[in-house]
């Protein structure tokens, strides 16, 4: 089985945890016997922002055009960007670009047997393009904002059905996300919940809990909600608040700490090694996260798996995992909701070793014999 992974989500030399859990999953697909991937992650680039010091757009450039990841080949065409715009047809130009280098990574004598397709746009429908010139099977995973924002879009709905309407399977990464594609007019039997796992070799209850701070864990951009979690700080006079993550919003958070007069009981920590997470989650009371929309985050399966309880907003697939026996559902995302929960979380007495336990179910090693036998039944 010769698979083809297509997504913009997956890590690269420059972008360690770019899209970790796209890579996570496909890593363990990978040790199934009889199986050979390649990896194509096209990279956006602007000629112009690419020269500001400043601009996103200069570290894509930084990213090579191929690298080696263990035994996987993977190749990142460029394809054009203006920021902004609606100029450029970016499923398209994605498309384009990966199609260029196709004839490069696989000889006359050798192809691909099928597409897997992250993340449904652009990604996906540039995946879907692609499958159909060379007439190859498609399997999309929808991942999140990709149903939460872009189906939303309609300016690129019709895209979206499109290429579910010639995909084999889409793979949904939680319950609350099929049940959104459903109300969306697509047929039940097209829809696959598989949930992400969790490397429970290394995220596990520990013996020791310190509990020494408050964890987030997430992209520092609006619809992570940091602001909220800062904010109710100021109320928890004493409490410590660790924040692993880099984004667009790293300067003001750092400035609204300040201005919270906060920032000395605030650690902000842009790249820590996937490895490294179990402990910080460990050393963590409790694991926070405030987003807008979701699929099914990692960090709370990771955080779960450490025993560690959550404290998260009600929203996509996050109530699908935590319940009152590990963690606190919010059905407000403002501070003072967030404040009443961690004052309760804070001086509760929690079963770790019960709250790890629980989440045996979720195992890479389970994702991928179904991931293989939804790619066998589209062969």
């Amino acid at each position: 089985m010769r698979v083809l992974t297509f997504t913009s989500l997956y890590p690269n030399k420059i972008q360690p945890q770019h899209g970790i859990f796209v890579k996570q999953r496909m890593d363990y697909f990978d040790r199934i016997e009889g199986t050979s991937r390649k990896v194509i992650a096209p990279v956006q680039y602007f000629p112009l922002l690419g020269r500001n010091k400043n601009s996103r757009f200069r570290q894509y450039n930084q990213i090579p055009q191929a690298e080696q990841q263990g035994d996987i080949p993977l190749y990142h065409p460029r394809y054009m960007t203006i920021p902004g715009t609606n100029l450029i047809n970016v499923a398209n130009a994605m498309m384009k670009a990966a199609d260029r280098i196709l004839p490069e990574i696989y000889g006359t004598a050798e192809t691909f047997d099928l597409i897997d397709g992250h993340y449904l746009y652009p990604d996906g429908v540039a995946a879907c393009l692609l499958a159909k010139k060379y007439a190859k099977p498609l399997i999309l995973t929808a991942r999140g904002s990709d149903i939460n924002f872009w189906m939303e879009q309609e300016a690129h709905k019709k895209d979206i059905l499109q290429a579910i309407d010639y995909a084999h399977k889409v793979i949904c990464v939680s319950q609350a996300l099929k049940e959104r594609l459903i109300r969306h007019g697509v047929p039940k039997d097209k829809l696959i919940v598989i949930m992400n796992g969790v490397n429970r070799t290394i995220f596990k209850a520990q013996d020791k809990n310190k509990g020494e701070y408050l964890l987030t864990v997430g992209n520092l951009v609006p619809l992570k909600g940091h602001e909220y979690i800062l904010r109710s700080l100021t109320e928890l006079p004493g409490e410590m608040l660790t924040i692993i993550g880099a984004g667009e919003l790293d300067t003001p958070l750092r400035q609204l700490a300040k201005e919270l007069n906060i920032s000395d009981r605030v650690s902000f920590l842009s790249h820590i090694p996937h490895k490294e997470l179990p402990a910080c989650y460990a050393k963590a009371k409790c694991t926070i996260l405030m987003s807008s929309m979701e699929g099914m985050p990692n960090v709370i399966l990771e955080s779960l798996a450490c025993g560690t309880p959550v404290i998260a907003t009600n929203v996509g697939g996050i109530p699908e995992v935590v319940t009152k026996d590990n963690g606190i559902l919010l059905t407000e995302r403002t501070s003072e909701a967030l404040t009443e929960a961690l004052k309760t979380a804070l001086h509760r007495s929690w079963d770790r070793q019960q709250i790890s336990e629980a989440m045996n179910y979720l195992d890479w090693n389970d994702t991928a014999r179904k991931l293989h036998d939804c790619f066998k039944s589209a062969l």
